[in-house]
């Protein structure tokens, strides 16, 4: 929150998260490792980072470097997500105007869930606005494996709460540039995002076989 982006400066999500450390005042969560959902310090920082990028996307603010999460989230439409990971990827977007952009934000409770509101703030000289819009195909659901778990009493099964199913899925998001009158002055390709399938994972006892 309040992070000041210069003219021809490019801003980076992980530098604005600082080290993601408990002396910063982080907490354990959940992030994926492998495929597999794992404890993480500061696991759900992408949830930020995504909400940043679909700002962005309101924006003519251009995008510099943009991973998609390799399963879908849910919280923002498929093709507008945004991971970051420390020494892997990151989000970074670059002010292409003549005046400072600033971030706001805002996080609240509502209906029981925390909540996270991004605002962008600039001068628009231009009146140029932008709309973007995300079509998804390639859809693909779910298998259901079986793993053995000795800890399953014998007889028995159990689903894996841990790891949960995901729907495999592509998406292609564009950003449409207008002016002032809503004319359509550009159709810009924001890239193409692959979602993993995860399977169903059954636990048994391999006492049984």
């Amino acid at each position: 929150n309040g992070n000041v982006i210069y003219p021809g400066e490019t801003a980076s999500t992980l530098k604005m998260f600082h080290d993601v450390t408990e002396e910063n005042g982080y907490q354990m969560g959940l992030g994926y490792e492998l495929g597999k959902v794992v404890p993480s310090m500061g696991g759900g920082i992408c949830q930020t980072s995504s909400t940043i990028y679909y700002a962005v996307l309101h924006t003519t603010l251009e995008v510099v470097e943009r991973k998609a999460h390799m399963y879908n989230t849910g919280y923002v439409d498929e093709g507008m997500d945004a991971t970051v990971y420390y020494g892997l990827t990151d989000f970074r977007f670059k002010n292409n105007t003549n005046y400072p952009v600033k971030i706001v934000t805002r996080s609240y409770d509502q209906g029981g869930k925390r909540k996270l509101t991004v605002e962008i703030y600039g001068t628009n000289e231009t009146g140029y606005y932008a709309v973007p819009k995300s079509t998804t195909y390639d859809r693909v659901s779910p298998t259901t494996q079986y793993k053995a778990d000795e800890s399953i009493p014998r007889g028995t099964t159990k689903v894996d709460s841990k790891q949960n199913p995901y729907t495999g899925k592509s998406a292609q998001t564009y950003r449409y540039i207008y002016d002032r009158d809503g004319k359509l002055l550009e159709k810009q390709d924001m890239g193409k995002s692959v979602y993993k399938m995860r399977p169903k994972t059954i636990l048994y006892n391999p006492a049984d076989g």
